[in-house]
């Protein structure tokens, strides 16, 4: 052990004294993680388990009533000199097995004030759960008489044949949804739809049932015991959950690894079921729940259950592959220690890693899961505020306090208060200061450069936009693309019953109204001028539907080289007047038409632009010069190019429906032209995307960080 270095230690009286010995009930095994020997000493009164290296053990095997802690500490130090724990450590051991109950002995008060230190446990678990509102655990009920009396069952289903079954079964499913992929994408989009919100529920919790089974049957075939299931209040929404932690005594590490896989094999198990009822069942009840099942049952396994970064299944499965116990711990304490030794050149420190690749490993997890629980930290608070602003806010507040105010007063009691760190007190008070002043000078003083880009798309002006100005179905492409057109030139034809059976009708009643004109000029001519004034009215409207269905072939308004629209985009699809259909080119100059959202385009409008920079996909490397850029100040919908939308392949969120079409935008935006040089070495043609960037006033980092956030918070919650 001797991780500190501390032989002696300045407590060591009130337990040197003491008749110490683990409890009768206290099981052993023994485990190897990269070679190296640990025991795992097991309670099986509350299903507890200690992890213990091997000068630690043999310590605490030694210890009984007859003989005092000092004593069994001096004969371990005689026999085992080089490895044998020091008092402080000895203080540190003794006070977490009397926390989690497994010493027999009578301890006085003045020892137990030692050892409370070490017994806040079951507090620190409320306190957990108190401060992580979002994940609270509620234990039901001891499933371990049900799996022993269904054990004969489980062993038969773990077996070569059960797994041939699994992966029969999962390609079977893959198969179905492959082959469904279209109805299957699209049905994937309603899923969050409030009418599928009790559906998506009831999948969830069927689900998680059998995700928990699968870790508790796989974790009773292997010899553990489950002894308890109850529900978890994820994001306030009752999940079932289970407690293996007596797997963590298993010898194999396959094993262990199995039953922290053993939830996803259930769940994609259930999965493949739903997905082969969900392809051959019809519409119905039924068949939407199968597909929910199959849709919660892949993404929770592929974005939560198997991501290492969530202490979730993923992490224990990493944890026993890569033989690393605690490896959240561990790394946490590798990261500590780096900071002691290399930081703050503690010469107390002492390495937990054994090797060089342990040393790496230990780095990236301790670096990225602390990433990934901020980043997350703040998906699932922003998520609940995009539905109920005041809970988000509460959540944001909670995870303030716990997550920053906390750990900065234990950072600080650490630094300052900290008596192990006294003879480098005078080096981490000088780098502290340093470094706040380095943060200070960064983020409020020095003004950094300050940038916003834009996507965009090269226009050739002048061009037309070619739209149709009669509403139909599109027919028809009468000239191929980049072929040379000039005024009135045919270029799509659409169709329109509606309008030809109105227009018929049209014709008819002119027709009527002349025979009863003939009739009135023949017998009744105080009858004419009233049916004068009809035909007039019948001839206007009859005149319109003409003019109306001349439009349904759309013609060049000026000549030069016609670039329609894709026509999968339109093609066969019924389009609303004024909808782009492509675009008449034949100017020799070339512009960059920008699309800014909305909150960056008040800066834009109102600060300096220092400069401007045009760069197309498949020639970054080289900047496209400008001429001049004109920021166009109302508000637009539709998009440059369809190619700018996310149905194109751009970023820029676009209406799904048909009549909208691709190219309007789901938020009003911004335009900004700007006119490109010829001479800039890059190859401009018309249609061709890119990006633009302007750059603005260098501002210090705060300012521009709160200007972020005020506009994150504007348009998110419209603060």
């Amino acid at each position: 052990m001797h991780s500190e270095g501390t032989t002696y230690s300045e407590s060591w009286h009130l337990v040197a004294n003491l008749h110490l010995k683990l409890r009768s009930t206290i099981e052993v095994h023994r485990q190897f993680y990269r070679g190296e020997k640990w025991y795992v000493l097991k309670d099986p009164l509350n299903n507890r388990f200690f992890r213990v290296q091997p000068s630690a053990y043999d310590f605490v095997i030694r210890l009984n009533a007859d003989r005092t802690v000092e004593e069994v500490w001096v004969a371990c130090m005689e026999e085992f000199s080089q490895t044998a724990p020091g008092q402080s450590d000895v203080v540190m051991l003794l006070g977490q097995l009397y926390s989690m109950n497994l010493l027999d002995t009578d301890v006085s008060p003045d020892t137990r004030q030692i050892f409370s230190r070490y017994s806040l446990n079951r507090r620190k678990e409320l306190q957990s759960q108190l401060m992580n509102i979002m994940f609270v655990k509620l234990p039901l009920f001891d499933p371990e008489k049900l799996l022993m009396r269904f054990s004969w069952l489980i062993h038969r289903v773990l077996t070569p044949p059960g797994a041939a079954v699994w992966i029969i079964t999962l390609f079977l499913a893959l198969k179905q949804v492959a082959d469904n992929a279209d109805i299957a994408l699209d049905s994937a989009q309603a899923v969050l739809a409030p009418e599928n919100l009790f559906l998506l529920y009831l999948a969830l919790i069927f689900v998680k049932a059998f995700h928990e089974l699968g870790h508790a049957v796989v974790c009773h075939h292997y010899g553990g015991e489950v002894h308890t299931m109850g529900l978890m209040f994820m994001l306030f929404t009752p999940l079932p959950y289970m407690d293996a932690t007596s797997s963590w005594g298993f010898r194999n590490r396959w094993h262990r690894a199995f039953v922290g896989a053993a939830g996803m094999v259930a769940e994609l198990f259930v999965a493949s079921l739903a997905a082969v009822y969900w392809a051959v069942s019809g519409q119905g009840a039924l068949h939407s729940l199968a597909y929910n099942i199959m849709f919660v049952a892949s993404v929770s396994t592929i974005l939560f259950n198997a991501n290492p970064l969530l202490r979730l299944d993923g992490y224990y499965i990493l944890s026993d592959l890569l033989d690393i116990p605690n490896l959240h711990a561990r790394s946490t304490e590798h990261l500590h220690y780096l900071l002691e030794h290399y930081i703050f050149k503690y010469a107390g420190a002492q390495p937990l890693a054994k090797s060089r690749r342990e040393e790496i490993e230990l780095t990236l997890y301790g670096t990225f899961s602390m990433i990934y629980k901020v980043m997350i930290s703040l998906g699932i608070i922003m998520f609940i505020a995009d539905r109920w602003l005041i809970l988000g806010t509460i959540l944001a507040i909670v995870a303030v306090f716990s997550g920053v105010v906390m750990p900065a007063i234990h950072l600080v009691s650490y630094l300052f208060l900290d008596s192990r760190l006294l003879q480098c007190r005078r080096r981490i008070v000088g780098l502290s200061t340093l470094f706040i002043i380095a943060l200070i000078t960064l983020t409020v003083l020095v003004p950094f450069p300050h940038y916003h880009s834009a996507p965009g798309v090269i226009e050739s002006f002048p061009d037309i936009k070619v739209v149709n100005m009669a509403s139909g179905y599109v027919s028809e492409y009468l000239v191929k693309p980049g072929q040379h057109v000039v005024t009135g030139q045919p270029l799509v034809r659409l169709e329109n019953r509606e309008m030809d059976f109105t227009l018929r009708g049209a014709e008819s009643r002119v027709l009527e109204i002349k025979v009863r004109q003939r009739q009135a000029l023949g017998k009744k001519i105080g009858e004419l001028q009233p049916v004068l004034k009809e035909l007039q009215s019948a001839e206007a409207v009859l005149a319109e539907l003409k003019h109306t269905e001349a439009e349904l072939v759309v013609r060049a308004r000026g000549s030069g080289i016609w670039i329609p629209v894709s026509k999968e985009s339109v093609s066969g699809l019924w389009v609303e007047r004024g909808r782009y259909l492509g675009d008449i080119v034949g100017g020799d100059r070339f512009r960059f038409a920008a699309v800014v959202a909305q909150e960056e385009a008040s800066e834009l409008f109102d600060a300096p632009v220092r400069g401007v920079e045009v760069r197309v996909w498949g020639e970054a490397h080289r900047l496209v010069k400008t001429e001049a850029v004109r920021f166009i100040p109302y508000q637009h919908e539709k998009l440059p190019s369809p190619s700018l939308g996310q149905q194109g392949g751009g970023n820029i969120p676009v209406m799904l429906t048909a009549q909208q079409g691709a190219d309007n935008a789901a938020e009003p935006f911004f335009l900004v032209n700007a006119v490109l040089q010829k001479d800039s070495g890059v190859h401009l043609f018309h249609g061709r995307s890119g990006n633009i960037r302007f750059s603005l006033t260098p501002e210090p980092l705060v300012v521009q960080w709160s200007q972020y956030l005020y506009q994150l918070f504007q348009k998110r919650y419209r603060l």
